[in-house]
């Protein structure tokens, strides 16, 4: 299984924290943050869900995954440094 559906949905994630944290710090339109926070959400769901379904429940990368902002990230990196060590 690759890791580009995991880099996706923490590149989504990490992009929409930004989004939500920008609009908060500045302007605070509602309509913006009702919008982008269940993007954010769903992202970060997603990139648990991946995680999981690639590398399971009682991993390192499981645990790094439910890091917000850049735990996707960590978990993708952690999956490609696993798949390269040889067993």
């Amino acid at each position: 299984m690759s890791a580009v559906p995991l880099r996706i949905a923490a590149t989504v994630e990490l992009v929409s924290l930004v989004v939500l944290l920008a609009n908060l710090a500045t302007v605070h339109v509602a309509e913006v943050a009702s919008l982008v926070g269940p993007v954010h959400g769903c992202a970060y769901l997603a990139a648990i869900a991946l995680t999981v379904a690639r590398a399971g429940w009682r991993s390192r990368a499981a645990a790094l995954s439910v890091v917000p902002a850049v735990g996707g990230w960590a978990a993708a990196a952690a999956l490609e440094r696993s798949a390269t060590v040889p067993d």
